[in-house]
C-alpha cells in the first residue's frame, strides 16, 4: 500500500491542477475540460432567471451554423409549443457565431431563452452555448441584464486544457 501511494503521489506531482470557483483539482495529462456554469439572477416574481454557459472542443473547421441549427432541432423536440422567434447570425472580430431567441410552454409557464452559440479559433476551437432563461412573462425585466452579460462575456485562454 505505501507503494502504491508513493507511485500515486509521483503521477499527481506531473497532473495540471484546475482552479475552480472555491475548489482546486489535479487532472491527469489528456484530460479536458467540459465545464457548465450556471449564474442565478435574483427571482423576480417566482421566478429566478438564469444564464448557463457551457462549452466543448470541436473539430477544426466545425461551422456554428450547423451546431446553432442541431441544438434548436433537439430543443423544438423537446418542449411543447416550442417556437423559435428569431435566429440571427452574430460576429466578432475573434469569433463568429448565432443567436437564437425561443419560447416554448403554456400560460403563466411560457419560457423565453436567448441563446448563443460561439465558435472561437484554438487548438482545437472552442465551442461555447450561453443560454439565458427567465418566464416570458419576466422577459422584459431580465432582457436588459441578460444583454448586458452577453455583450460583456470574453472568451480567453487562461487556465484552458
Amino acid at each position: 500500500l505505501v507503494g502504491s501511494e508513493m507511485c500515486i503521489r509521483d503521477r499527481c506531482k506531473s497532473m495540471p491542477q484546475f482552479q475552480g470557483s472555491g475548489f482546486a483539482l489535479m487532472l491527469p495529462e489528456g484530460c479536458g475540460d467540459a465545464s457548465s456554469y450556471t449564474f442565478v439572477l435574483p427571482a423576480h416574481k417566482g421566478f429566478a432567471p438564469n444564464l448557463v454557459i457551457r462549452f466543448e472542443d470541436v473539430k477544426p473547421g466545425s461551422a456554428v451554423a450547423q451546431h446553432a441549427d442541431a441544438a434548436l432541432e433537439a430543443l423544438s423536440g423537446q418542449f411543447a409549443d416550442f417556437k423559435l422567434v428569431k435566429r440571427v447570425a452574430a460576429q466578432r472580430p475573434d469569433w463568429d457565431g448565432v443567436m437564437a431567441v425561443v419560447e416554448w410552454g403554456e400560460g403563466a409557464a411560457r419560457m423565453a431563452q436567448k441563446h448563443l452559440y460561439m465558435l472561437v479559433a484554438g487548438k482545437p476551437p472552442r465551442l461555447y452555448t450561453l443560454t439565458a432563461t427567465d418566464l416570458l412573462a419576466n422577459a422584459k425585466h431580465s432582457a436588459p441584464l441578460f444583454d448586458q452579460m452577453l455583450r460583456s462575456f470574453s472568451p480567453n485562454q487562461t487556465q484552458r486544457f
